[in-house]
């Protein structure tokens, strides 16, 4: 495995819809979805950096770009034309990826989820409160081990950021991004 690893993820293209067609409307437009609230899929050869889909509940959704494609600013653009019943959500999250070997030590401190105890088969998305502050938690399985993606409301962004990399550096683990 890996040393534990705290990484400020760049910016990528993420947009938020919700309402009672949302399903239908993203099925519409070719977007594969999950099956059911609480768990994320993925559109693209590679789970880990495709584009990521999560059902947040029955009717909202959340999907991230990591490829640079250009399907979420269609997307968009088509949300703009006030689509009956589908919603858009804000989403400028703050993203963190942990990874490594300590990666459950340094969680079990901040967050009482037991993220060691989760089926990543299931794919599960994971809403809970991390050092006080709500996040968005994707677990995913990677070459490396567990790679736990997190994401939050941008306003808290450099306090979750600080905090959760003091606990890294104390698991002995290491720090990379942004943050002054």
């Amino acid at each position: 495995m890996s040393a534990l690893t705290l990484e400020s993820r760049e910016r990528y293209d993420r947009l938020g819809l919700k309402g009672p067609r949302a399903a239908e409307w993203l099925g519409a437009q070719g977007i594969e979805l999950p099956m059911s609230p609480n768990c994320w899929t993925h559109a693209g050869p590679m789970p880990t950096d495709a584009m990521l889909v999560a059902r947040l509940g029955a009717n909202e959704f959340f999907l991230q770009d990591d490829t640079g494609a250009t399907t979420l600013e269609r997307l968009a653009a088509l949300l703009e034309r006030c689509q009956p019943g589908v919603y858009p959500v804000l989403r400028e999250d703050w993203e963190f990826a942990l990874t490594g070997d300590a990666v459950h030590e340094a969680l079990a401190q901040v967050c009482s989820v037991n993220f060691a105890a989760l089926s990543l088969e299931s794919r599960p998305v994971i809403m809970t409160l991390m050092i006080g502050v709500a996040v968005l938690v994707v677990p995913q399985s990677t070459a490396q081990g567990r790679r736990y993606r997190i994401w939050c409301d941008p306003s808290f962004g450099h306090y979750l950021g600080k905090s959760l990399g003091k606990v890294v550096v104390d698991c002995g683990g290491s720090v990379t991004g942004v943050w002054e």
